[in-house]
């Protein structure tokens, strides 16, 4: 098994490999042709290849090139179980919405968040990675690129197991928003973790994201997350972090 980072303009997505199969978390909208590319171009692998496409919450720059995506291959999609659901939401983190907008508010006046999103630097370089084959983008064409609603085959529920990959289990970890999930393989220790964790590559450790749902909860989720063996982090945007006593060493910013 082998998980392979692509960095897209919004977020990082990951393919990970299994000998016969794969699947795909977290796709942002208008990056689905360039996760494709590097399916197709960097792994010499068949699109056929990908039968799951999941994300770790409903973000756009998460979810909104899952639908295109798995259409184009014919995967299966996997939604955490309260993603799209402003209901539940509200229900089990009625102070959320107030902590979100917030903490975005003053996101929106440091350069780093303009920097991530606004950079045409950044977009220029993102703009660069191959895509998939002229015959998949015309259809690709056909297809809503900034997909909304998205239908599930699955959804993902704490504790179970991600459907054809039985080694990969499904982690609840509220915080950057109710539905947030992380994805853990126990015999490698590594753990796909969506906005729970980001990674510093400029500190060599993991942090939490700046916009939060409900600080709380996050306090709750780290330490459900201590209680695992994990030596390698895969966040949504930042470093790969590897070492000992990662999540101890959690910063909050």
């Amino acid at each position: 098994m082998k998980i392979h980072q692509v960095k897209t303009r919004l977020v990082n997505s990951y393919v990970v490999e299994f000998p016969d199969r794969l699947f795909v978390m977290d796709v942002a909208g208008r990056c689905d042709l360039h996760v494709l590319g590097f399916v197709e171009k960097g792994l010499k692998r068949d699109i056929k290849d990908i039968e799951l496409v999941i994300c770790s919450h409903d973000d756009f720059d998460h979810i909104g090139g899952v639908a295109t995506l798995a259409k184009l291959c014919d995967a299966a999609i996997g939604m955490p179980l309260a993603s799209g659901s402003v209901m539940d939401k509200i229900v089990n983190d009625p102070s959320g919405s107030v902590f979100r907008i917030a903490t975005a508010f003053r996101e929106a006046f440091r350069f780093r968040a303009w920097n991530m999103y606004m950079n045409p630097l950044r977009i220029l370089k993102a703009g660069k990675q191959p895509t998939v084959s002229k015959k998949s983008q015309h259809k690709a064409s056909k297809q809503d690129m900034f997909a909304t609603g998205v239908k599930p085959d699955y959804r993902l529920v704490g504790s179970d197991t991600l459907p054809g990959f039985d080694d990969w289990l499904v982690v609840h970890t509220p915080g950057h928003s109710w539905d947030s999930c992380c994805f853990y393989h126990a015999d490698s220790k590594s753990l796909l973790s969506g906005d729970t964790l980001l990674g510093s590559g400029k500190m060599g450790r993991l942090v939490t994201p700046a916009i939060y749902s409900n600080p709380f909860q996050m306090q709750g989720t780290l330490h459900k997350l201590r209680s695992m063996a994990i030596q390698s982090v895969y966040p949504g945007h930042g470093s790969v972090i590897e070492g000992d006593q990662l999540i101890e060493n959690v910063r909050f910013i």
